[in-house]
């Protein structure tokens, strides 16, 4: 049987960022620059560090409080395992993110390297704010530390035409938008007795997935002008369609659930997915 340390473990700072990001926030630009000074007794440690484009910056989120009191969860020793995804009426684990609530407090992140001024670092894109403490710096490596072929779900993928595994996880975890879309759509066509293209107009609130199951659903589209789209990223509680017919209407609003796949959403009674079905 392995067993996990329980003991703390010390470490002393080998630096500290200073930067104009001051206020913990959800958006980061990484365009920024901002300035690392180490300790001058590491000064000799940094001999040659000038020759690499980039480095990787590992560093304590000493303002974690600041943090929880953001996302609304109060207490440190409280934070949690799992975060709601943007967009989507789902969760993922704090591992499979790169959300600042680690449990261990540790940040790290893969730098431009500017310059280097003796002991001082000129560095862009460090998502750490002014007074984090830095633990270690190592130099990156691409032919170790790039790996273009990696996989990541969908929706950390941009232009990538391989047909990977990712895609299935993408469906299972986190379209659960473009399924509640589907249902949503297909309920409403339903309480109007119509057929899909039959709608007039289409009023939709809520994920940019969950919009998209509706258009494939109902026909209606933002590009054909009978549907206009507010996104929202909240929980499903704030999710509705308003569908309209030439001769009536019908208005549906989600429950706030959290969904563990695609396939729970298909399976569910509609009086666990809907709060609402109001025919007008």
């Amino acid at each position: 049987m392995v067993s996990v340390p329980q003991e703390a473990v010390s470490i002393r700072p080998v630096g500290v960022v200073v930067s104009d990001f001051k206020k913990v926030s959800r958006e980061y630009d990484y365009s920024n620059e901002s300035m690392i000074y180490m300790r001058e007794d590491l000064s000799d440690a940094l001999i040659g560090i000038e020759y690499f484009s980039h480095i990787h910056i590992i560093y304590y989120q000493h303002r974690r409080k600041d943090w929880f009191e953001l996302i609304g969860m109060g207490r440190e020793d409280e934070a949690p395992l799992t975060m709601p995804f943007a967009s989507e009426p789902t969760c993922q684990g704090i591992y499979s993110t790169r959300n600042p609530a680690r449990p261990s407090g540790i940040g790290s992140c893969v730098v431009e390297l500017i310059r280097r001024d003796q002991n001082r670092l000129f560095v862009k894109g460090l998502d750490a704010i002014d007074g984090t403490p830095i633990l270690d710096i190592k130099i990156y490596i691409p032919h170790f530390d790039a790996f273009p072929l990696a996989e990541t779900p969908l929706n950390w993928c941009r232009g990538n035409e391989l047909i990977t595994t990712s895609r299935a996880f993408h469906w299972d975890t986190i379209n659960v938008g473009l399924t509640l879309g589907l249902r949503t759509g297909a309920r409403a066509l339903q309480v109007l007795g119509i057929g899909r293209g039959e709608a007039v107009q289409a009023e939709v609130v809520g994920g940019h997935f969950f919009a998209q199951g509706i258009e494939a659903v109902t026909g209606c589209s933002t590009l054909r002008g009978n549907m206009s789209f507010k996104e929202l990223k909240s929980s499903t509680g704030e999710w509705k369609l308003r569908l309209v017919s030439q001769d009536k209407e019908v208005e549906i609003k989600l429950n706030d659930n959290l969904y563990s796949g695609a396939g729970e959403v298909l399976e569910l009674k509609e009086d666990t997915l809907f709060a609402s079905v109001v025919k007008g």
